[in-house]
């Protein structure tokens, strides 16, 4: 399936990758990034837009900036998540309140606003 440039996704990845201290510094910018992230499996979900879906290596995303205010200069990143920690991409128009308060509830996701 060709997911297109801009397309809002959900990208669950395998907790291990996200858990990398070189990955954390970049997720958790605002964060201790000495903390794991944690969760009920080894899943981690990462809301953002898709920048390219096509490269061999993996996806690219780009984050949304902190919603939070708690930097509000650090703005959105771009990574590469290596296609070997995607465990699954999920395109929506929009995610519900309830899907980002489950993904809230059981670990970082990104872009997401804390209760």
């Amino acid at each position: 399936m060709q997911i297109d440039k801009g397309a809002s996704v959900a990208v669950v990845v395998t907790r291990t990758w996200a858990n990398l201290h070189g990955v954390k510094l970049f997720l958790r910018r605002d964060e201790a990034t000495q903390t794991d992230i944690r969760g009920v499996d080894d899943s981690h979900i990462l809301f953002a837009r898709v920048l390219d879906a096509a490269d061999a290596a993996g996806v690219w995303i780009e984050t949304a900036p902190d919603k939070r205010g708690e930097n509000p200069a650090a703005g959105s990143i771009k990574m590469l998540i290596p296609w070997r920690h995607v465990l699954t991409i999920v395109a929506a128009e929009q995610f519900s309140a309830a899907i980002r308060q489950e993904a809230r509830r059981i670990g970082f996701t990104g872009e997401t606003e804390r209760e």
